[in-house]
């Protein structure tokens, strides 16, 4: 799998939504649809905190980093009436059509600890997503690794990412 880097510019924003367009990553749906995704995404993440609870780190991993990817389907296609399997599109889309505002950044960065900037963009917190993206692949094809894995691990990330969600729900 070749990793994109998420746009930094303007006109690299511009350039990643024309190559998305370009490979037709984008399938048009019904905007209706949207609820489909946001019911998924519930599901999804109540299925990662019972994941959590019973000692699957593995699958609450993968689980989480799913729901929060369906909630950003459901604002894709609520908002323009299609969707893409690619995530690096779907970040792209949401950020050209500023339905992901700095302001809407700032406030999905003040979950992450630590922040040393004053100032958080778009492209920060389409980076912690994207970190997300990492740690299921972590998941998926690293199986010995998760020896080191702890409970504690797993509890921020899904804290982090239902907090995502919470706030990303409130856009729809």
């Amino acid at each position: 799998m070749i990793k994109r880097a998420m746009p930094k510019t303007q006109q690299s924003l511009e350039r990643a939504y024309q190559d998305c367009e370009r490979k037709k990553s984008f399938r048009k749906v019904d905007r209706d649809n949207f609820q489909d995704y946001l019911i998924r995404s519930q599901k999804d993440i109540a299925s990662a905190d019972n994941d959590l609870k019973n000692g699957d780190y593995h699958w609450a991993r993968i689980k989480a980093y799913h729901s929060l990817f369906q909630m950003l389907y459901a604002l894709l296609v609520k908002n323009f009436g299609y969707y893409s399997k690619d995530h690096g599109c779907i970040l792209t889309a949401l950020l050209k059509n500023n339905i992901i505002t700095d302001e809407i950044a700032s406030q999905l960065h003040l979950i992450v600890e630590n922040i040393t900037k004053n100032t958080v963009t778009s492209e920060d917190i389409l980076q912690d997503i994207d970190d997300f993206r990492i740690q299921r692949n972590f998941a998926l094809y690293k199986p010995k690794a998760w020896e080191d894995v702890t409970k504690e691990d797993i509890e921020q990330e899904l804290n982090k990412i239902r907090n995502n969600i919470k706030i990303l729900a409130g856009l729809l």
